[in-house]
């Protein structure tokens, strides 16, 4: 079952009504920014932070865009002094009140050293409220984060991305010249962004050919489901995908759970995938927890003052089946919220590699003039007190190949039995299918099969494969006498029981 794309960026989000400072003039937001970022947080920034980071935010640009030299004094540290510097700005450099404002806002937010802390303007709030919804305006791919790399790992049928030649594993380097080299999930997404029917000129490297190209794409609506999910080929594990934490996240997930628990009252255990899921709102991973348990403590949150609250689960439903939770570092906020409190709360254990590690949550704040400031005001922890901020969740069970982890989480649930193949270049694991950046096989000059040695190490529990990313299988039909290779219409087919069960 594919899993389609969207560009889901990172953020644990907490709505609700918050107060605006009341502002006015030409730097009305400026001052609102200013106020709620020094008030509010996690940080504790002092003004004298806030006021030189806005005024050398600007003399840097200024200098490399216009070879204009702007001055400021280093005891410049309140509002006031820089509204009067903003002032006299303006008129010498003859800047608009508009990109003022926006260059001191973000010459502010860089002093914070959170990434997650952000400037919207009313249109980067509406696509950034519908990417985490999954109603989305983009190209129709999917990315992966994998060591430093931003791999397309899956494309959309029928949209822009797949009638223009990109494939799965180009490797993505650049949006309109700017190169992506450093960015994270929420800077890419915006620099990918874009209202419907525009168009980018994107970068990429084609590792099978060796070379880079240049790929011209215009941006259309995709809607995606939130929650995807069925039954693996022997009917008693469940597998559940989840994109993203949106509103009806819990509704849809809810529902694909009741749906397999039906097909398979005496279900024997479900794997929930949360990779490269950057999270979404709280409630939402809330009431998915509550699927799980009755009761328990979900996190605990601190805020700026160190002041500790506990979110708890409670009215919800128990599971008498073992869970796998499949995590990678494309595993996020939310995402780690939800698996830190199931694996904590002794229902699921992890399967994959570390997690992004982003512990903290953010609010959206309405600005006067139609803008909005997405702002961190907490960190959370997991019901034991692990930290997941700038850390990441440690996998209860190691695995970095895509593939493998789904055999190896299938493993520690007591699957004795294996099917796979490949299917429009995807990797089938026991009727279900998951995208793939590398083919499970391919063949070498003499014609022999080759599988991804991770992949076959993890079917048959055999560690000693080496580091070579393929090996000829030949020598392991022999050494495991129920590890067998047929062919389906010349397409490979691997099959294996495990002994003694």
């Amino acid at each position: 079952m594919k899993r389609i794309f969207s560009w889901v960026i990172a953020a644990l989000l907490v709505f609700g009504v918050s107060s605006v400072h009341a502002a006015d003039g030409p730097f009305a937001e400026t001052a609102e920014v200013y106020h709620q970022v020094l008030d509010n947080h996690l940080s504790r920034p002092s003004e004298k932070q806030l006021v030189q980071g806005a005024l050398e935010g600007i003399k840097k640009l200024a200098e490399k865009e216009s070879n204009l030299s702007l001055q400021y004094s280093a005891e410049d540290d309140t509002l006031e002094e820089l509204e009067r510097r903003l002032s006299e700005w303006k008129d010498k450099a003859k800047l608009d009140a508009s990109t003022l404002n926006r260059l001191a806002i973000e010459g502010m937010l860089s002093t914070l050293d959170d990434p997650h802390t952000m400037f919207f303007t009313k249109d980067d709030l509406e696509l950034f409220q519908a990417g985490v919804e999954n109603q989305l305006v983009g190209f129709g791919f999917r990315m992966r984060f994998q060591n430093g790399l931003m791999l397309i790992r899956e494309i959309i049928p029928n949209s822009p991305a797949a009638a223009s030649g990109l494939k799965k594993g180009d490797q993505l380097l650049a949006v309109d010249g700017a190169s992506l080299k450093g960015k994270n999930a929420e800077e890419a997404y915006l620099m990918l962004r874009g209202e419907e029917g525009t168009e980018a000129v994107l970068t990429v490297f084609r590792p099978g050919e060796n070379r880079e190209l240049q790929v011209k794409l215009k941006r259309a609506a995709i809607t995606v489901p939130e929650v995807e999910g069925g039954l693996f080929q022997d009917g008693r594990i469940g597998y559940i995908g989840l994109e993203t934490f949106g509103s009806e996240a819990a509704v849809q997930f809810h529902d694909k759970l009741d749906q397999i628990t039906k097909q398979s009252p005496s279900l024997k255990g479900l794997l929930v995938d949360l990779r490269d899921n950057g999270g979404g709102y709280l409630s939402s991973a809330r009431d998915i927890a509550s699927l799980f348990m009755e009761e328990g403590l979900l996190m605990y949150t601190t805020n700026r003052n160190g002041v500790e609250v506990q979110t708890w689960v409670r009215n919800g439903r128990d599971v008498n089946y073992p869970v796998r939770i499949l995590v990678n570092e494309g595993t996020a906020s939310a995402s780690e919220l939800l698996a830190g409190a199931l694996r904590d709360n002794g229902i699921a254990k992890l399967v994959g590699t570390k997690t992004f590690g982003k512990g903290s949550a953010q609010q959206i704040i309405p600005l006067s003039e139609g803008d909005a400031l997405k702002i961190t005001l907490h960190e959370y922890f997991t019901p034991k007190h692990t930290k997941v901020n700038h850390v990441g969740l440690e996998p209860d069970v190691k695995e970095e190949d895509y593939a493998a982890q789904v055999v190896r989480a299938l493993h520690s649930i007591g699957v004795n039995s294996f099917q796979l193949e490949a299917e429009d270049g995807d990797t089938v694991v026991n009727g279900i299918a998951f995208a793939a950046v590398d083919p499970l096989f391919k063949k070498d000059e003499q014609g022999k099969w080759l599988i991804r040695a991770k992949v076959l190490s993890s079917v048959i529990g055999d560690e000693s494969l080496g580091a070579n990313d393929y090996v000829d299988i030949t020598p392991y039909l022999q050494k495991y006498p129920t590890l067998r290779l047929a062919t389906d219409k010349d397409a490979p087919v691997l099959t294996y029981q495990v002994s003694g069960r």
